[in-house]
């Protein structure tokens, strides 16, 4: 099994146990859809950086790109955003951070006892900051063989320069034991 493989099983697992009972609460009449298999499915993923789409008041649609890490034995301090999906010299692409179309991007922390600490972030209003200011946050390129390029942005910088971010835990249940 590829790690891509492992760590997506392990990220649908946290996000079916965690993050299905959060959108059946905060959606309309407990109205979401997650984007995972199917055509448009595709699309709306690797087109629009689309994971999730949620049902809002007035039958708006949200929708959500969400991010889960796993706990790394440590709080985290910083966000991994996706500058370019492919560094290699002639197949250059441009990352989620470019292209995205979602509304809010919930990047997802584990916490030491499973549970999930959620950062709900307007997406725009990061996407206009971001691309205007990433230049100066390390950038990290991954081994796999895309060569991605991400950078490492502080979450105190995003919360000071982009309004409307909110937090919320997703605690483990007993029904996940």
């Amino acid at each position: 099994m590829s790690i891509f493989t492992k760590d997506n099983t392990w990220q649908l697992g946290k996000r079916d146990a965690l993050l299905q009972p959060f959108y059946a609460e905060k959606a309309k009449n407990g109205r979401f859809v997650f984007a995972d298999k199917g055509n448009l499915a595709e699309i709306l993923q690797k087109e629009m950086a689309v994971d999730t789409i949620m049902q809002g008041e007035g039958n708006r649609v949200i929708a959500i790109e969400e991010k889960i890490v796993r706990w790394p034995g440590y709080e985290y301090t910083a966000y991994t955003l996706e500058l370019m999906s492919c560094t290699n010299p002639g197949y250059e692409k441009k990352g989620w951070m470019h292209y995205a179309k979602c509304n809010i991007l919930l990047y997802c922390f584990e916490q030491e006892d499973g549970s999930i600490m959620a950062h709900a972030i307007p997406f725009r209003p990061l996407q206009e900051w971001f691309l205007s200011h990433c230049q100066v946050y390390t950038s990290t390129v991954t081994t796999q063989i895309n060569h991605t390029e991400c950078k490492i942005v502080p979450i105190a910088d995003v919360w000071a320069n982009v309004k409307g971010c909110k937090k919320f835990t997703m605690p483990i249940r007993e029904e996940h034991f």
